[in-house]
């Protein structure tokens, strides 16, 4: 049986706060910018890593790895408690933003947000320059240093995707005129890295993850 692609323009926004808690930290003070950093659970050399910068990315620093581990490939990597009151309020500060396009706005996650543009205004304006708008008044509103990475689609699977595609900072469109083009250049193991949840919030498995192409947008 073929399943064609779903035809559906796009009406789904999905806005990813990159790095959220480094990033976050390096917004409220400015000597950290620029600069490899960890917000770590404890500060312990066992501290678990919860959020390294972009920085810290680039030298391999990932999520969840040690904090002793951190500082073998990174010796000045600096490491910050986690402060949730102040990404709470950079939280709430990016959800005021959004509310002003659509009412439609769904919190993945205190660091992403899905905004359904179905039926609102809006859409009668390109998604992509609402996008940069939404990317530029973050930076004028919430915080000059925050960026985020954002990605349409007819649905939230490849809303997300396109999110993904070109982090930090990218803004991204998958649809029936190039889903072939960008699918046929990306790896599995790069789908299933994705943070994608099945029911319950219980990580995906490969065959949930393939079914979802189908089930949520590239089958109709």
């Amino acid at each position: 049986m073929r399943l064609d692609f779903n035809p559906a323009p796009s009406t789904v926004m999905h806005i990813d706060l990159n790095s959220c808690f480094a990033t976050i930290e390096q917004q409220a003070n400015p000597l950290l910018r620029d600069k490899p950093i960890a917000v770590a659970a404890y500060d312990s050399p066992n501290g678990c890593i919860l959020a390294p910068s972009v920085q810290a990315k680039k030298l391999g620093i990932k999520v969840g790895m040690r904090v002793k581990d951190g500082r073998l490939l990174c010796p000045d990597l600096i490491v910050l408690p986690s402060d949730p009151d102040k990404y709470r309020s950079v939280h709430l500060g990016l959800k005021k933003v959004l509310s002003v396009y659509t009412p439609d706005i769904v919190p993945k996650s205190i660091d992403e947000f899905v905004l359904n543009f179905a039926g609102t205004p809006a859409l009668r304006r390109d998604l992509f320059l609402i996008g940069q708008e939404v990317k530029d008044r973050i930076r004028k509103e919430v915080g000059d240093y925050l960026t985020v990475s954002i990605g349409l689609g007819p649905n939230r699977f490849l809303a997300k995707t396109a999110s993904n595609l070109h982090k930090p900072d990218g803004l991204d469109e998958i649809n029936k005129n190039n889903f072939l083009k960008i699918y046929e250049s990306l790896t599995l193991s790069w789908i299933f890295s994705m943070p994608t949840c099945g029911p319950c919030g219980r990580p995906s498995t490969p065959s949930r993850i393939i079914t979802g192409l189908f089930a949520l947008g590239v089958g109709k």
